[in-house]
């Protein structure tokens, strides 16, 4: 197969990024002499490697001259099988992108390993051609993962049916980004890099004229609106995000970040290299898993992707306040209450900070950042340390940020330890935004997780978590008083405004309950964060009825600025004490906040009639007019340079390829009505 990448990514900018990929990858080859030897076998005392990461890894050894050991690593590795097929949607994929790349390096029991692997891979249950492999508003990096190896697989190994089928996959997600501005798995730190990597892979590497032509302007799509919503000053990608973890919501070593730098270069913060000499209190994934990481991180450099000039010069500048505005489509959940729905992602920068927003939550909410702010805790950033951020999430029981956890394999603990990979959220989402403002609308969701629906609550706590691991916030006023630290009780109904960096952030609690009991609010931290926790339960373990639950509400209302917009931070909260609330529920919830014209800001009303449990609200209003919901509006691009955005209708051809909507590892619910000849 003939590798089209030399051609496509030329200058400068390919030699740049070829350097910056071969530096990691063989500080990666330097790493892994302490976690394999070289019969492949795990030597280390962290968890062992599954099988994804031991081709993560091998990807790189071959790479840089180690074929015999990368052979031995693969070899090691083992597949789950179903009867005959033998299926992975991580392994089977990866296994293809070795092949394409790799396979004269590898012996000949290798190569037999790896093309049986992506054989199986064509088939229809367990396979790449699963219904649940598809672009229908779930995880996205999946599918895109499936079509990847239909199409090279399917090209290496003589099977023309497996390439018709990925084209067609390849269609369907061409026909989502006509009808709406990014994809489901929007802007996700994680995942958004790997849906990338395998679509710029078909670019790259596919025989087929209409694959790779279908795959560069998908690629490049994906591109742009990460482009938008990256800050060039504080080299991170802003909010709002789809999934993200602890790693993703402290702004540290990501899928994302890994992948930029590749990419761009140093403008990016933080860099993978620093992996290999670990700074204190930099978050990594899968608890402090160094191995786990440096692994996952060689699958982006050795990737090939074609980021469009129109990408480049918005990763390389701005304009502020620059606003980038696109519509999502999602999936639904099993049963009624995660239910399919429109989401509108918005992200506003500006010089110190960022606030992104999404209008509804992706998924069954609890990897969801529906409100996220990135901010500068120095006027010049140079290093991680520099950035800080803002989420929230609606958490039970004793779930709370800053939770340090041991890694586990099944019942062996390993000696590696971390901030716990994920906070789940509870909270069903809706979020307006208008500019340097955001109202955050929350309820706890009846079936948020089925087994936590059903067991005993102590504790029912909202909380607004503020990033500490690049120093806490240093200047607090709660009520208009000043507070010395962040600490005690918060009366409701008072303005919560703190300094941290160069951000003035403020927060205004809008939760109550059916009860006349009010919740309390406290001013709380724990390791590497501060958080306001307000409590909408804390009691004795009890059960809640779907009703209850309902009628619990959260959300706040939060004021963001820069400190060069106000002389101090008092003249900043003492503007605020002007605004005014109301919010109370009869059938729906109806909330409007208002806020007069002050020193840096015109006057604003926002108000919103909502119900406990939709995914959307009866309206939405920003100065009494409903929001407008552009498919996509980034500053500074023209829709004419969005691929697709502008052609002609392409109907996706007929083709109905399941003779059952079932998965090998569960039953679905399904049905099947007609279908397409």
């Amino acid at each position: 197969m003939s590798n089209n990448s030399a051609e496509r990514r030329i200058g400068a900018r390919g030699q740049a990024f070829r350097e910056r990929s071969l530096k990691f990858m063989e500080a990666a080859a330097r790493a892994a002499r302490n976690w394999y030897g070289r019969d492949g076998e795990w030597i280390a005392d962290y968890v062992p490697a599954h099988t994804r990461e031991r081709y993560w890894v091998a990807g790189a050894l071959y790479a840089v001259g180690e074929a015999e050991w990368a052979d031995a690593i693969v070899l090691k590795g083992e597949t789950e099988r179903y009867g005959e097929i033998q299926f992975n949607i991580f392994n089977t994929n990866i296994a293809s992108s070795l092949l394409v790349a790799h396979r004269d390096k590898m012996s000949t029991i290798v190569r037999q390993k790896l093309e049986e692997l992506v054989r199986d891979g064509f088939s229809f249950k367990p396979g790449n051609r699963q219904p649940d492999f598809q672009f229908h508003g779930y995880n996205d990096n999946m599918p895109a993962k499936a079509t990847a190896g239909l199409i090279l697989g399917g090209e290496l190994l003589g099977n023309r049916d497996a390439v018709e089928y990925g084209i067609w996959n390849l269609k369907q997600l061409r026909a989502m980004l006509v009808r709406n501005g990014i994809n489901s798995e929007f802007n996700s730190p994680t995942y958004s890099g790997l849906t990338i990597r395998a679509i710029g892979e078909i670019a790259a590497y596919a025989r087929d004229e209409e694959a790779r032509t279908l795959a560069l302007g998908i690629e490049e799509r994906l591109w742009i609106d990460l482009a938008a919503r990256f800050h060039p000053e504080m080299g991170v990608l802003s909010g709002p995000y789809s999934r993200a973890y602890t790693v993703d919501n402290a702004a540290h070593a990501s899928c994302i970040s890994s992948l930029l730098w590749f990419c761009i270069g140093d403008r990016v913060n933080p860099s993978p290299m620093l992996l290999f000499d670990l700074p204190e209190n930099l978050v990594l994934h899968h608890m402090g898993d160094v191995p786990f990481n440096v692994s996952q991180f060689c699958w982006f450099a050795s990737g090939y992707y074609h980021v469009p000039d129109v990408a480049y010069r918005m990763f390389e500048g701005k304009s502020y306040p620059f606003k980038a505005v696109a519509t999502c489509e999602l999936g639904a959940g099993a049963g009624t209450d995660f239910l399919a729905r429109a989401s509108r992602i918005e992200t506003v920068l500006f010089p110190d900070y960022a606030l992104g927003t999404s209008s509804a939550p992706f998924g069954s909410m609890e990897q969801n950042n529906s409100y996220f702010v990135t901010y500068k805790r120095k006027d010049h950033v140079g290093s991680f340390r520099d950035i800080g951020t803002i989420f929230t999430k609606l958490t039970v029981n004793d779930d709370i940020p800053g939770s340090v956890v041991q890694a586990k394999d099944k019942d062996q603990v390993y000696p590696n330890a971390g901030e716990a990979d994920i906070l789940p959220s509870c909270a069903n989402t809706f979020t307006i935004q208008s500019g340097s403002t955001a109202m955050v609308l929350t309820h706890p969701h009846p079936s948020f997780d089925e087994v936590a629906a059903r067991k005993p609550l102590t504790a029912l706590n909202e909380q607004i978590i503020l990033s500490a691991h690049g120093g806490d916030v240093e200047e607090i006023i709660v009520g208009g008083i000043s507070r010395k630290e962040w600490s005690g009780k918060v009366e409701r109904g008072q303005w919560i405004v703190c300094r941290t960096g160069r951000l003035l952030a403020a927060f205004r609690p809008m939760a109550y309950t059916q009860s006349e009991q009010p919740v309390s609010i406290t001013l709380e931290s724990n390791g590497n964060y501060q958080f306001i926790r307000v409590g909408l339960y804390e009691g004795e373990p009890r059960c809640f009825s779907r009703d209850e639950l309902r009628l619990m509400f959260g959300g706040f209302v939060a004021e963001h600025a820069s400190v060069t917009e106000y002389a101090s931070l008092a003249a900043f909260a003492e503007e605020l004490e002007a605004a005014r609330f109301t919010d109370y529920y009869w059938t729906t919830r109806r909330a409007r906040y208002r806020r007069p014209a002050g020193r840096a800001r015109e006057n604003l009303d926002i108000e919103i009639s909502w119900s406990p449990g939709s995914m959307s609200p009866r309206y939405a209003t920003i100065n009494g007019r409903r929001i407008e919901q552009p498919v996509a509006e980034i500053d500074g691009v023209p829709n004419g340079e969005l691929p697709f955005m502008e052609q002609s209708f392409a109907a996706i051809p007929p083709f109905f390829p399941w003779k059952d909507l079932t998965v090998a590892w569960g039953d679905m619910p399904s049905a099947i009505g007609d279908r397409e000849a």
